[in-house]
């Protein structure tokens, strides 16, 4: 193992066990059989850095693997997914980024991130279905899935969710009554956690609390 490689292991390890330490106990993967992990939960739950933890953490534990990231527009990918305060770029440690003269760690062209364990994680505006046509993934993260204008763009996915043992899906929305959310309730292969805002209070703004509270 070279120095480099020693280095980004350390520092998925530390990335993992502070995540355990930190998160809520409804912000951990469930320990149970599901093929889509379903989030609903109201504005400043933490659904973002859920979705970005649990996409991180499997590109680090599983080299070479292929992992999705689907937003409703490429504005949601590039603003929220990725460069958020909360996104992929806030947690993935410097070491774990590909060092190569020929390829970025990430390309905000592109809306792609290589790690030096040999994994990618791609990511999709549901805007256009159509790119969802044809690649293949270990694991997926979709984020405000009730506001895809696109369905389609989920069967998609779906459909390209099948490399490894285990393919699994973590959706992050807020709560509306749309049809693929209610469907996606009703499935035995999906797992659903609930949760407010009022949840994460610890991390909220006294100002913004008021002004949800008001409501």
């Amino acid at each position: 193992m070279t120095q480099l490689q020693e280095t980004s292991n350390k520092q998925t390890i530390a990335l993992y066990t502070n995540w355990l330490k930190t998160a809520r106990a409804k912000q951990i993967a469930p320990d149970v059989d599901f093929y889509i992990w379903l989030i609903l939960a109201g504005r400043g739950w933490g659904k973002t850095r859920t979705g970005a933890q649990d996409i991180v953490t499997y590109a680090l534990r599983h080299p070479n693997s292929n992992c999705a990231v689907v937003a409703p527009t490429h504005g949601d990918l590039r603003r929220v997914c990725f460069g958020g305060p909360s996104g992929l770029l806030s947690i993935i440690p410097k070491e774990c980024f590909i060092k190569s003269s020929d390829q970025k760690g990430y390309s905000s062209s592109t809306s792609e991130i290589r790690l030096s364990n040999g994994s990618k994680i791609s990511g999709f505006a549901a805007q256009e279905p159509d790119r969802l046509r044809g690649p293949q993934f270990h694991r997926a993260w979709c984020d405000e899935l009730a506001a895809w204008r696109y369905p389609e763009a989920f069967d998609q996915l779906m459909f390209g969710l099948r490399l490894g043992a285990k393919p699994q899906c973590v959706i992050t929305t807020t709560p509306k009554p749309t049809k693929i959310i209610k469907e996606l309730i009703e499935r035995k292969d999906c797992h659903v956690t609930s949760g407010s805002t009022f949840e994460n209070e610890a991390n909220l703004a006294e100002s913004a609390l008021a002004m949800l509270k008001d409501r």
